[in-house]
C-alpha cells in the first residue's frame, strides 16, 4: 500500500539561516561511513574524530549528544562546518521515518521546521532514498 507521501506532493526546502534542526536537543547518529567521511573532512583519523567529538558506541552506530540549550558541535554562524561530509541523519532531515508515518505528524513537524511546505515538490523516489540511507 502506498504511503501518503507517495500519493501527493511533499514540499521541503531548507530556509536560509534557519538551523533549527541543528539546535534541537537529542542525538546525532554516525554510521561507520559517516565517521570516516567526517573525520577525513576535518583531517583526523576516525579514532581521533570519535575521541575529539565524544562519540559513544551505540548498537552499531556512534552517537553524539546535543544537550538542551546547546547546538550541534558542528554548527557555526555560517551553517554546518562539515556540511559536505555531514551524517546521513542530517542529510535526510526532515525525511525521517517517524516524521513520515502520518500526514498529521508531518504537519506537526512543519510547526517546528519552516522549510516544510516550501520549495518544489520532493519526488517520492528521493524520499525513499533518504529513508534507505538513514535507518535506525
Amino acid at each position: 500500500m502506498a504511503k501518503w507521501w507517495e500519493k501527493e506532493p511533499v514540499r521541503f526546502e531548507c530556509q536560509q539561516g534557519c538551523f533549527k534542526c541543528c539546535m534541537k536537543p537529542g542525538v546525532v547518529y554516525f554510521d561507520a561511513d559517516d565517521v570516516h567521511r567526517a573525520a577525513d573532512y576535518v583531517g583526523l583519523n576516525p579514532s581521533e574524530f570519535r575521541k575529539k567529538y565524544r562519540l559513544r558506541k551505540f548498537e552499531g552506530y556512534w552517537e553524539m549528544e546535543v544537550k538542551e540549550g546547546e547546538a550541534c558541535t558542528f554548527l557555526t554562524m555560517q551553517g554546518c562546518s562539515i556540511h559536505p561530509a555531514k551524517p546521513k541523519q542530517c542529510s535526510a532531515y526532515p525525511f525521517w521515518k517517524e516524521h513520515l508515518d502520518s500526514k498529521n505528524y508531518w504537519t506537526l513537524v512543519g510547526g517546528f521546521c519552516p522549510g516544510i511546505g516550501e520549495g518544489p515538490p520532493v519526488p517520492a523516489k528521493e524520499i525513499k532514498q533518504y529513508l534507505r540511507d538513514f535507518r535506525l
